[in-house]
């Protein structure tokens, strides 16, 4: 029975982590600690006692469910779990309660208290050092950095005042700034300028930073306007101040904003809890807040910069070692590869040939983006627009451009901050092509246009905004020159392809890493799951593939593989936790990474799969693009993949060369849907058609299949078998039909007569249907009433 007026009947859904027929999963309304969770008896049920045998074994199970879930957003020290029996006071209902609450080192006075049944939590993979049982962390073999980590991975806000900032103490925790950012948190940064010791280019870097954020720094040695006050003679404050829906936290010490203190330095910072110590933290955020407020605060912007690079003293040497910091090294300078070499010799070339744009292709791990901050440096390119369709990859080709450009303004221009006057600006697609948006420019503001990922650019956005321009130069960047939208992507840079280095090439040279290729047959019956226009329904297929079945045969292929550092492409939210907490469940260190409530933090995720504190990261609509994981040695195709261009840039994401790493593995499933035929026709550059695809099978079977030196492709039979039962291997207009069908499905529009030339059909295959391209689309029913009409005329002159 459902009562309405039950707020465990009908749960407001934002709380809801678990469901099944019989039990419900809620994030507590009251929490005792972050993270607290309640299990929940769908119907009403008055005591353990009284539940079924079956609603006992769901809760318990639930249990897991739910350390999981709190495990993906916190990293407690424990956790209590107790039953509640009977109603809540004031309520004439009754749930019967499961409450898994996260127990936190120092969040109570008195540890003892509360039910006593405490889980050993799982291990933090996040955070090393972060479950610390002491509140002072001293430096050296405990370094704050970790704690830091740990705690912007679950703040709302975090405040920090330091009194330098260096550039190796930005470059440390910027990747996990900008994930506060990205989710919608708060960031507030005061710095000073005390003895010139902070480095004008990390405060450039922190200008980088995009979203809810504020910057200042603490002028020292400057008179305080009209307000009466002393002038500041020193600044010395260093805070870390972090809050969150739980509590919030406060480190109080000696740490600047540098590397060392950060890391190896021995630096004491104490730890302040709201939980335990509420007067102390509420002292730290209000003194914070006075001093970020005080008239020697001045916001930072590049002015202020310029302005302070001017003034800094020029001999800071015995100013460093006054102050007891170690001068950095500069980092070391970056040169092109040899393929990036041979990129920017040729377009240097066919700009003295007189040709205004070009593209380049280079396989994913030659460094396009590289090239382009390269090519973009010479002295004729005042100011630069750099177009891509994904923050992610606006964001690494700013750090790219950041290490090439130390000293410059990089700005923005998306949908939360926009700084038209910077020399080098990341426009999104999206917000730019507007025509309101693009108005704000004058057409020849650019004198160098880059447009990555190219394969885009025959959307109507790109168009827009290629027409709208007129650059000195436009570069099209892609590691896949295939069409999308039907386009002919040449035609957008005037023909000109100037260059073009494929992943064949690469590995051949020892510029990507040779790679391992296996074709897993999928138990999944995909005849069974609808098509929306270009893709699979989620919801349905993220069902099929969500299952223990299909998990068990992953986690067997991770194991035979000899995986340890792998990136699994899942279908949907809900499948990358499922993985992530089925593999966890089995001692692999797994987590899921998505733009979801239950993700795990990315930057943090990613720097330990890096340094071999996770074996897995399972993935939704991430690292697709715009992410170098060097080191990663497997990737995981448990999706289907509707799109030749996104398998080769999942693909792609493994390639890049690393000490030690011998290749790269590929697990990739073959399931029964002509969809599938995508793969083995992009793994080997074929034209479309099924006949090209029957000739590598043959190929692959009678062993005169040529690869890469290093390179092995393997195809389980039974794999074989379901790609030779998708193969429709029919001649003249038949196979036309066929293709033509296909391609409609697969890309929401027809092909035009070039696109079936160029993909290896005649269309002159079409006599049956009159000689006609036209009428063959006709007999398709495939023409609009004006086409119909036209055509229709055009046969009675003929006639006539």
């Amino acid at each position: 029975m459902i009562d309405g007026s039950c707020p465990f009947c009908t749960p407001d859904p934002n709380r809801v982590f678990f469901e099944s027929e019989l039990v419900i999963g809620l994030w507590d309304a009251f929490p005792v600690s972050e993270g607290h969770a309640v299990l929940i008896t769908r119907r009403h049920v008055a005591s353990w006692f009284d539940s079924t045998a079956a609603e006992r074994r769901v809760l318990i199970d639930a249990v897991d469910a739910a350390t999981s879930a709190i495990l993906a957003r916190h990293h407690p020290d424990g956790f209590n779990v107790g039953v509640n029996v009977g109603a809540a006071a004031g309520q004439t209902v009754f749930h019967l309660h499961v409450h898994v609450i996260p127990r936190y080192a120092g969040d109570t006075d008195d540890p003892r208290g509360g039910v006593r049944h405490v889980i050993p939590r799982r291990a933090n993979y996040l955070a090393r050092g972060a479950g610390s049982k002491k509140n002072l962390v001293t430096g050296g073999d405990d370094p704050l950095l970790p704690h830091i980590v740990d705690l912007l991975a679950r703040a709302e806000r975090a405040d920090i005042v330091v009194s330098f900032a260096l550039e190796s103490g930005v470059d440390r925790l910027f990747e996990h700034l900008r994930d506060l950012l990205d989710r919608g948190g708060k960031l507030r940064i005061l710095t000073g300028d005390y003895l010139g010791i902070t480095d004008p280019k990390a405060l450039v870097r922190l200008l980088d930073l995009e979203g809810d954020v504020v910057l200042r720094v603490f002028e020292t040695g400057t008179p305080a306007g009209n307000t009466g006050l002393p002038v500041a003679q020193s600044f010395h404050p260093k805070a870390y101040i972090f809050h969150s829906a739980g509590g919030g936290t406060a480190f109080i010490g000696s740490s600047n904003l540098s590397a060392a203190a950060l890391t190896t330095a021995v630096e004491w910072n104490y730890r302040v809890l709201s939980s335990s110590n509420g007067s102390g933290f509420e002292e730290s955020a209000a003194a914070f807040e006075a001093l970020f407020r005080h008239p020697n605060s001045k916001p930072l912007d590049a002015d202020w910069i310029e302005r302070y690079r001017l003034r800094r003293p020029t001999t800071r040497r015995p100013i460093l070692e006054a102050a007891d910091v170690e001068q950095e090294a500069a980092k070391p300078p970056v040169t092109p590869n040899a393929v990036q070499e041979a990129a920017l010799a040729a377009l240097e070339a066919t700009r003295s040939a007189g040709n205004k744009a070009g593209l380049v292709v280079l396989a994913t791990g030659l460094g396009k983006t590289w090239l382009s901050a390269f090519d973009t440096s010479r002295p004729e390119f005042h100011r630069v627009l750099f177009v891509a369709h994904r923050e992610e990859i606006l964001n690494q080709a700013l750090d790219t451009f950041r290490r090439v450009r130390p000293e410059a303004r990089l700005g923005h221009y998306t949908g939360g901050t926009k700084d038209p006057n910077a020399e080098v600006l990341f426009a999104s697609i999206q917000t730019l092509s507007r025509q309101q948006h693009l108005e704000r420019f004058a057409r020849d503001a650019f004198d160098y246009i880059v447009v990555d990922e190219f394969h885009h650019a025959a959307a109507a956005s790109y168009r827009r905004l290629i027409s709208y321009f007129v650059p000195k130069f436009l570069l099209g960047l892609t590691a896949t020159p295939e069409r999308t939208d039907g386009g002919d992507l040449l035609t957008l840079c005037q023909q000109n392809l100037v260059y073009r280095y494929d992943l064949v090439d690469g590995v051949r040279r020892g510029l990507l890493a040779p790679f391992h290729y296996f074709g897993v047959p999928d138990e999944v019956d995909y005849t069974n799951i609808p098509w929306r226009s270009t893709h699979f329904d989620e919801e349905v297929l993220t069902t099929a593939v969500a299952t223990k079945r299909r998990a068990e045969n992953a986690l067997e292929q991770f194991r035979k593989h000899l995986a340890r550092r792998a990136l699994g492409f899942c279908v949907s939210q809900r499948h990358a936790d499922f993985m992530a907490e089925f593999f966890a469940q089995r001692g692999v260190r797994a987590v899921a990474v998505h733009a979801g409530p239950t993700s795990a933090p990315r930057a943090a995720s990613l720097e330990q799969l890096e340094a071999g504190d996770l074996d897995i990261v399972f993935a939704v609509d991430m690292f697709n693009e715009g992410v170098d994981l060097p080191t990663l040695d497997t990737v995981m195709m448990l999706r289907p993949t509707e799109s030749k261009i996104l398998w080769l840039q999942q693909f792609g994401r493994g390639l890049r060369v690393a000490p030690g790493k011998e290749r790269l593995t590929v697990i990739d499933y073959i399931g029964n849907h002509r969809v599938f035929l995508l793969k083995p026709q992009t793994l080997f550059g074929l034209p479309s058609g099924d006949q090209a695809i029957y000739n590598l099978l043959e190929r692959m079977q009678n062993g005169s299949l040529e690869l890469p030196p290093g390179c092995e492709v393997t195809y389980e039979l039974e794999a074989v078998e379901i790609l030779r039962a998708l193969l429709r291997r029919v001649g003249g207009s038949d196979a036309l039909g066929r293709y033509y069908d296909d391609f409609k499905a697969l890309h929401g529009l027809r092909p035009t007569a070039v696109e079936v030339y160029q993909d290896g059909y005649n269309p002159r295959a079409v006599r049956d249907h009159g000689g006609s391209w036209a009428r063959f689309v006709a007999g398709k029913q495939d023409l609009d009433e004006s086409q119909r009409l036209a055509l229709a005329n055009h046969s009675a002159f003929i006639e006539a």
